[in-house]
């Protein structure tokens, strides 16, 4: 329906933490994070950055990279739910939960969350990367 606004999910809660979290380590009001981003080329006002941490506003994926590159980070580490311990049960939205360092592996594209290691290979690593695993293993192309 249009116009109704969903709650904000698992994810959402992470990366608003998360925006919160690098925001802070960096020092940053969100007068200055504003500005950086719109150096960065994506527009987020201060009240809208303070909605996002609040979660009351969501971040949309150009918002997410925006983010990350004013922070330093790769937007993997925006969507990763903080956990001192890599064994620590975390989850994200539409996953089961799981330790730590088996959604950060998914997360950076090095291991799949569930099923074969190779079909993930297959269709979620970019061409040159799959190619790459493929001549490092001695995968045979038929």
């Amino acid at each position: 329906m249009a116009g109704v606004k969903s709650e904000l999910g698992l994810t959402a809660l992470v990366v608003a933490s998360n925006v919160r979290r690098h925001r802070e380590r960096m020092g940053l009001g969100f007068a200055q994070l504003s500005r950086e981003l719109v150096r960065a080329g994506r527009d987020i006002p201060p009240l809208g950055l303070g909605r996002i941490e609040s979660g009351e506003r969501r971040v949309d994926v150009d918002e997410l990279t925006a983010l990350a590159a004013a922070f330093g980070v790769c937007p993997a580490a925006l969507l990763m739910p903080e956990a001192e311990d890599p064994e620590a049960i975390v989850q994200l939205t539409g996953t089961e939960k799981a330790q730590a360092q088996r959604i950060w592996s998914w997360l950076n594209g090095s291991y799949p969350l569930t099923g074969s290691v190779l079909a993930f290979f297959n269709v979620a690593l970019p061409l040159w990367e799959r190619d790459a695993v493929e001549e490092k293993i001695g995968a045979v192309r038929s």
